[in-house]
């Protein structure tokens, strides 16, 4: 699921909605300068940071400095997005491999062209009150405290849920000795914890930034640095990126290579420690959270997101085909799909 900052929470199985989540990055080689006539990209943003390189990319003239307009449509979810563009109405999406692949084996061509939010986005997150007699102990310890609890997930049959039952499996438990509740993105997601709705969530951020902020709530387990189980740790440099048709990568080229530059300079950006006071600001001119300590918030789940490279240009190969491993596990694929389906050929 995307993100609630990036709402990625109504992606759907690859089994249910022929369209999921994951991994993407490129890079590129020099190319030749960009027509001013066809010069046009319109990028899919999510709530939240959401599409922060392409945000940094604008607000700090990348784009204008390699001859690309630059623009930003929202869109809460990855395969809204991937529908979006291969409908045409933007220029490219943010999706996983798994939304990838659900858009290939309906027929689409679609390719990673550089990195958005790479790291595994996934979090268990737990009531503040919920008793957890293995609360501390690594991984598969701490699943047994979730037995017959209900736990949220942002929708039934999304990749949150697919992971959950994968960890409880992988843990040595019955997938079903849980309830799964459905409760949307992050905010949707804490206020259901907070009600006492759910007593866990698999989810994204900023559901465990908020949790930082209000206390209500914890992050037991965060994909981004979590070493086991080891199959959601490889997804780590891949989880979403930037997505572009065949078609308009053959047909503009020299845009394709502008993207990539501008979204390396914006990467090089991002994570410089001295530029945080203006990534918070750029963020905060796109999106706020309209909750107490809104600011925090945002700035919580950027420091989060840039401790953990989360925002990349590069696509880590080794971790699209440990995407795909995982999805071979999970049973969201039947058979394997070789990365360089997946990832256009100029990447980094």
């Amino acid at each position: 699921d995307f993100n609630d900052n990036g709402e990625n929470q109504t992606m759907k199985r690859i089994t249910r909605s022929g369209i999921a989540i994951a991994a993407l990055g490129l890079a590129i080689a020099s190319a030749a300068p960009v027509a001013a006539q066809d010069n046009s990209v319109k990028f899919m943003d999510i709530p939240g940071p959401g599409n922060m390189l392409i945000r940094v990319a604008i607000s700090k003239g990348y784009c204008e400095k390699y001859g690309i307009k630059c623009q930003l449509q929202v869109i809460p979810a990855a395969p809204l997005g991937v529908q979006a563009m291969l409908a045409k109405s933007i220029d490219s999406a943010i999706a996983p491999a798994d939304v990838i692949i659900g858009a290939i084996k309906n027929g689409a061509k679609v390719k990673m062209v550089t990195g958005s939010l790479v790291s595994n986005l996934l979090q268990i997150v737990v009531a503040t009150d919920m008793p957890q007699p293995n609360a501390g102990k690594p991984f598969p310890g701490f699943m047994a405290d979730f037995k017959g609890k209900r736990i949220g997930v942002t929708a039934r049959g999304a990749s949150t849920e697919t992971a959950m039952r994968f960890m409880m499996t992988k843990a040595g438990m019955n997938a079903d000795d849980a309830t799964y509740v459905a409760v949307g993105g992050g905010v949707t997601t804490y206020n259901a914890l907070a009600s006492k709705q759910i007593d866990v969530a698999m989810i994204v951020e900023p559901t465990g930034s908020i949790c930082q902020q209000t206390k209500a709530c914890k992050v037991v387990w965060r994909g981004s640095e979590d070493a086991e189980p080891a199959e959601l740790s490889k997804l780590n440099g891949s989880s979403n990126g930037l997505v572009f048709t065949q078609e308009s990568i053959d047909k503009r080229p020299a845009v394709i290579a502008a993207v990539i530059k501008a979204v390396t300079d914006a990467d090089a950006f991002i994570n410089a420690p001295a530029n945080f006071e203006e990534v918070v600001i750029i963020a905060n001119s796109y999106f706020k959270f309209e909750l107490a300590g809104g600011d925090a918030i945002m700035r919580n789940n950027l420091a989060q997101f840039i401790k953990n490279r989360t925002y990349s240009a590069k696509i880590d190969r080794a971790s699209v085909k440990g995407t795909i491993d995982y999805l071979l596990a999970a049973k969201l694929i039947e058979s394997p799909i070789d990365v360089s389906t997946l990832v256009y050929d100029k990447a980094p």
